[in-house]
């Protein structure tokens, strides 16, 4: 009986601090977020779309849509891995029969990624909740925002700063602005560096890649695998035979299935204010770009 009692006011102890945290959990996922947002936006647009544009920040940061057509929709997101990209095509496929394009980022910043688990685990958590990704189970660490604090009060704080989504109505990500560059991030020895980590996440990589193509080539979707413009320090800071590794795979992926390589990493027309850091585009070279790669674009056939 004492035993009992003991659980018994022990559970009543723990009520308050157990609603508290089902309080801050479903308040977190309450709020706005650019994964929910574009999920979302999928599900109801998905028909409109002609051009589905995915991959990473290269990509997140590159292209506006609005700029480009009425019929394209930005789904990348910061750090997506390749396993996303092939995932979201599965996804929302019964809700795009229009599609025509797919837009991939294919360069030195995306196939050699670990998986997302081992470095940014608060992002798997946001696949998981908000856009439907499941390689985890519900109950696991990846179901819950209160498994990240850190990344639960950034998102708090934006919300309340009225940054919550981060990205325009088309899903650009519009909040690398010039007026916010950091000259430091351009200083040699701070500019950001690709690294290849081991064999197995590169064929992990050029797995996805592969799957994505042969599913583009099955449905006659045509693929563009895309590099956008880098700071000539990035691309000199790089690896030669890791640079060179990312071009075999790219074109053995064109030959292959048929997809079609854009490279503008190397191209003069972007510098100074065109970049927010060594590697992503600001709002003005965005802008520049993706008016350069509409144009590019309607001579692919």
């Amino acid at each position: 009986m004492p035993m009992k009692k003991f659980v018994f006011r022990s559970i009543l102890f723990l009520l308050p601090f157990i609603g508290l945290l089902i309080f801050v959990e479903g308040y977190v996922r309450s709020l706005p977020n650019t994964y929910k947002y574009k999920d979302a936006w999928m599900w109801e647009n998905g028909h409109r779309v002609h051009t589905l544009i995915l991959g990473n920040s290269h990509a997140y940061f590159a292209l506006v849509p609005s700029t480009m057509s009425d019929s394209v929709f930005n789904l990348s997101n910061v750090s997506q891995r390749l396993e996303h990209d092939f995932f979201f095509l599965k996804r929302y496929a019964e809700v795009c029969p229009n599609l025509r394009r797919i837009v991939l980022v294919a360069d030195n910043s995306c196939l050699f990624d670990t998986p997302m688990e081992d470095d940014e685990p608060a992002r798997v958590t946001y696949y998981q909740l908000y856009m439907g990704y499941d390689a985890h189970s519900a109950w696991s660490k990846y179901g819950f925002e209160l498994s990240n604090m850190s990344y639960l009060w950034q998102k708090v704080r934006w919300h309340f700063q009225n940054t919550g989504h981060q990205c325009d109505s088309l899903g650009w990500g519009n909040n690398y602005v010039v007026a916010e560059r950091n000259p430091d991030d351009f200083l040699y020895e701070n500019v950001r560096e690709h690294h290849f980590v081991d064999w197995k996440n590169t064929h992990r990589n050029r797995s996805f890649l592969d799957s994505i193509a042969h599913w583009c080539q099955q449905r006659q979707v045509r693929l563009v695998l895309l590099q956008t413009p880098v700071c000539a320090d990035y691309t000199r800071k790089a690896d030669a035979r890791q640079l060179k590794l990312v071009s075999e795979m790219i074109d053995s992926c064109c030959n292959e299935y048929g997809a079609v390589r854009a490279d503008y990493s190397c191209d003069k027309r972007f510098k100074g204010n065109d970049f927010f850091d060594s590697d992503h585009l600001s709002d003005q070279g965005a802008m520049k770009f993706s008016h350069i790669f509409t144009v590019d674009l309607s001579r692919l056939h």
